[in-house]
Parts: structure tokens; sequence; C-alpha cells
């Protein structure tokens, strides 16, 4: 095996010693020959440095797109994972800056998942949506990609497709860098492992997440918005609560333009925001919590990662 580790480097400053741990666990785990494929654009000069010095690290001149968000990070992958297969990758994984292995024999028991009709695995963070996966680890060999040339994003012919349709109802009508390669998938008839959270304590139900108990992943961050799927479910229920603050809900939302929330926070307790914007309370205190557990994890990453695979310490 020769493992192609594909990974778009977009990070913040304040993130570095992320960056190094990243880099350090994937060194102390992968037993298997190895090369990292990243994309630095729009990454600080400092950081792209550290990559270009890495032994390990392949940085691949990819152009650069206007693209943001999901679209920007599978158009960069898109480019990863032809230089990884070119390069003579015999098997893919995707990473995030915030995921990496915690075991040595992490990617063989990946690998040990395929066969001729199974041909991912993937993380699963939606159980209402099974068909949902998670690039901050997506792995598949070079047979799947070639024979099948899937995208992480649906192609536009295959968005017209009836399939689609069906695999969106599936989705929960949300799409995610990698939905493509799980729909080529099941448009063949073929399957996938959904690599399960194990975690036997949490700080968060999706931040800080162990899966299948090989791999960690932080969650969220290479963006700003710390907000998740299932916050929504929280808001509809708090809207609903009653006729009056409802009303109030709405008042709030139409009084509060974006600029004017932004204002309002340096002078408005925050409880007051909260109430008009429940959606913003959940987005702080989820702020609040990354930032504690990057802490820890960056303090004692093997005290922390044990407290979250076994329970035990802390």
């Amino acid at each position: 095996m020769k493992l192609g580790i594909v990974v778009v480097y977009l990070i913040e400053e304040d993130n570095e010693k992320l960056l190094d741990l990243h880099l350090h666990q994937i060194e102390k785990h992968t037993n298997v020959p190895y090369s990292i494929y990243g994309s630095t654009n729009r990454l600080l000069p400092q950081l792209r440095r550290k990559l270009e010095q890495h032994p390990k690290v392949k940085v691949c001149q990819c152009p650069t797109t206007d693209f943001r968000g999901r679209e920007e990070h599978s158009f960069y992958l898109e480019h990863l994972v032809r230089n990884a297969i070119e390069d003579g990758s015999s098997h893919i994984v995707t990473l995030h800056v915030d995921s990496f292995p915690i075991r040595s024999d992490w990617i063989e028991k990946l690998a040990s998942k395929l066969s001729d009709s199974c041909v991912l695995a993937t993380i699963q963070d939606e159980k209402e949506y099974p068909m949902m996966p998670n690039t901050a680890c997506l792995f598949f060999n070079k047979d799947f990609y070639l024979n099948y040339r899937p995208t992480f994003l649906p192609s536009r012919e295959d968005l017209s497709t009836r399939e689609y349709q069906l695999y969106l109802e599936k989705c929960g009508q949300e799409i995610h860098s990698g939905s493509g390669y799980v729909f080529k998938a099941s448009l063949h008839g073929l399957s996938w492992h959904p690599m399960q959270r194990t975690n036997k304590r949490e700080n968060h139900h999706r931040l800080g997440s162990i899966y299948d108990d090989l791999v960690f992943h932080l969650g969220a961050a290479a963006r700003r918005d710390k907000s998740f799927l299932e916050d929504g479910q929280w808001i509809k229920k708090v809207k609903s609560r009653n006729v009056i603050r409802n009303t109030l809900f709405k008042l709030g939302s139409v009084l509060l333009s974006q600029k004017a929330k932004h204002r309002a926070r340096a002078i408005i307790p925050k409880q007051l925001i909260w109430f008009f914007e429940p959606r913003q309370r959940l987005v702080d205190e989820n702020i609040e919590i990354f930032e504690s557990i990057k802490r820890q994890l960056i303090e004692d990453p093997e005290a922390y990662l044990n407290y979250l695979r076994t329970g035990k310490g802390r």
C-alpha cells in the first residue's frame, strides 16, 4: 500500500499548534508508506513555509478559486486527489487540519473494511442522515476512483437526475463535500462503511469526537460559524414555545439587521441578544466549548484523547 493523505490547509494563525499536532499524530500512527498532499492557497506565509519544509508533505500547486465554503474545499480536494493518484498512491484518505489518527493500525483497519462491493469508509456525523459523509476522514482506493470518477460535490449532470433527488431526500437536503462520492457509490449499487462516533466521554455532542476508535476530529476549526444541523432543532423548540416569544423573535429579527447585530453586541448584554436570536446563543456556546477542547487537546493530547476514548482521567 502507498497511502496518499489529502488535506486542504486553510487555517488561522491561532491554530498553528493544532496543525503541529495534526502532523505529529499522522507521523506517529501511520505505519504504511505515505505522503501528505496539501493545498496552501490562502494560507498564511509562515504556515505555508512550515508545510513546505516538512519531509512528508507535498505542497501541490493548485489553481486558486473564488469559491468559498464547501465549493472551495471540494475544488482543492479534486486537485489533491488527482495529484496523489498520479503520484502512485494506491489508497487515498482525506483529513482536515483538525482530524488525525489516534491508533497505529488506523489505516489497516480502514483498509479491511473495503471490498469489491464496499468502496468507501467515511465518518458518519448525522445519525438521522446516514448517507451524509464527512471528509474529516474519507477513505477509498484508486480502483474506485479510476473506475467511477467520483467528484466531491455531485456534478451538474447528477443534479438533474431522479436518482440524485432520491439521494438528496436521504441526506436531509444538505450536501457536504464528499456527498458526490457517496452518491456515486449508491448510484452503482455499492456500499460504504460508516465510521461511528465511539466517545466514552465528551464535552460536546459534535466537537471533540472519536470515530471507530481510530480517528479524532475536533470539528469546525476552519470556520468561524461553529453551528451544526442539530442546533436547528433546538431553535425550532424555542421559537414554538409560546406566541409571545415567537412574536418577539420575529420582531427582533426584523429590527436587528446583520450590521445592527454586529454593532449591538458591543453594547447590548449578551443575554438580551440571545433572547431575540437563540441561534447566536448556541454559536457563542459552541465557540467557548471549542476553545476549551482545543486548549485541553494542545496542553496534553494523550491525556485528553484517552479521556474521550475510555472515560478515564480528567
